[in-house]
């Protein structure tokens, strides 16, 4: 019996932070080693986004402007990361930037949706507008996926990173 550890879709989740992208960089090398599928990912949590704004209607509302300046700041993220990693050899990768729990999402209906067997994250979150997208969410993820989850610590190479900020 041939045994295999490859990995066949890799989902890594982006949030703008440092962390998040080194977890993106470390995932394309995967991919293009194991000739994955590559997913890469961001979650938009709206609930953290209630009350902020210039607007003054009070608790619960949602400014729309907002909201649509930091989802197309994410999609350019995003795009700008499917780009580098076909540019580095991956021919099969996505970018997909949704609405949602980032917890769940990321653990539980984004693997479900693509057939993910690695979910790549950063260790920690970035500051309080890039934490409405992932943040914290990792031990979550850990705790609750149904695939491998590797949380990157590292660099590309494998070498400690000194600082995590």
């Amino acid at each position: 019996m041939k045994l295999s550890a490859n990995y066949h879709h890799i989902l890594v989740g982006v949030d703008g932070s440092k962390q998040a992208q080194r977890a993106v960089q470390k995932a394309i090398a995967v991919a293009k080693r194991n000739q994955a599928e590559l997913t890469i990912v961001s979650v938009l949590n709206v609930s953290k986004l209630i009350g902020l704004g210039s607007t003054k209607l009070g608790f619960g509302y949602v400014d729309q402007g907002l909201l649509d300046e930091i989802k197309e700041k994410i999609e350019r993220l995003v795009d700008k990361n499917v780009a580098s990693a076909k540019q580095a050899g991956v021919t099969n990768v996505r970018g997909e930037v949704q609405y949602g729990n980032p917890k769940v999402e990321l653990a539980k209906n984004l693997p479900a949706k693509f057939g993910t067997d690695l979910i790549m994250l950063g260790a920690t979150g970035a500051n309080v507008v890039e934490r409405m997208m992932l943040g914290s969410n990792a031990s979550y993820v850990v705790t609750n996926a149904r695939c491998d989850v590797l949380i990157v610590r590292t660099d590309v190479t494998n070498q400690p990173i000194l600082s995590q900020k």
